[in-house]
């Protein structure tokens, strides 16, 4: 492990902090995930209660649905968000653990953990009623709005890059958003897929609308 004596900076308590983490903090790590996702459940669970479903006995299973996807998207995430950073820092030069990075990884969301505390706070505990208060409101633009949150998770995603990797800032800081970067891209992409289909389809209906007339 690296000396903690040589950190200096804005960024020394963080160093020293994610520098005592190890693989052996690996269940605690995936705890931080595990919560972050059933927090998340919870919220997911009671927005889906508030969707008027016209079909009856469905609503209950939307709800289920829901809370299991929320649960499961938020440790896929962290799965393949671990690996990306591997994979990206090993192709830069570093060498690390992959274990270590998961547990890392884990720790640096803690941020996002208390966003969705909030959305639970707001969503959940307090519910449509805490719309009227002042503080609500606060919660709300906290929670819908400001992406703090995200900002020092990234942060701590790029610490954890450095100290598992060697990697220089500026590397660790190219693969702490390499998942951000890659789901954007997969998000355009499928957006000009499915336009360029609709596109088609149009296209197809006019076709055949003009078939039907000349007919």
């Amino acid at each position: 492990m690296t000396d903690k004596k040589q950190y200096t900076g804005r960024l020394a308590p963080v160093m020293r902090w994610l520098d005592g983490v190890t693989e052996k903090h690996l269940i605690r790590g995936a705890g931080i995930v595990l919560v972050t996702g059933l927090l998340s459940a919870a919220t997911a669970y009671t927005n889906a209660s508030r969707i008027q479903v016209p079909v009856a006995g469905v609503a209950g299973m939307v709800q289920s649905i829901a809370a299991i996807a929320a649960v499961v998207m938020t440790l896929l995430g962290w799965v393949l968000s671990s690996i990306i950073y591997h994979i990206g820092a090993s192709v830069l030069g570093g060498k690390g653990s992959l274990n270590r990075m998961f547990t890392l990884s884990g720790y640096a969301s803690i941020p996002l953990l208390a966003q969705q505390l909030l959305g639970f706070i707001y969503y959940v505990v307090l519910g449509q009623q805490a719309s009227a208060s002042s503080s609500a409101g606060i919660l709300a633009t906290l929670v819908d709005r400001f992406t703090v949150f995200n900002i020092i998770g990234l942060i701590l995603v790029g610490v954890a890059v450095m100290l598992n990797y060697g990697l220089s800032g500026r590397k660790a800081a190219i693969v702490a958003l390499l998942p951000t970067i890659l789901s954007l891209a997969f998000a355009l992409l499928t957006r000009q897929f499915l336009g360029g289909a609709a596109a088609t389809r149009a296209q197809n209906s006019g076709l055949f609308a003009g078939l039907r007339r000349s007919g």
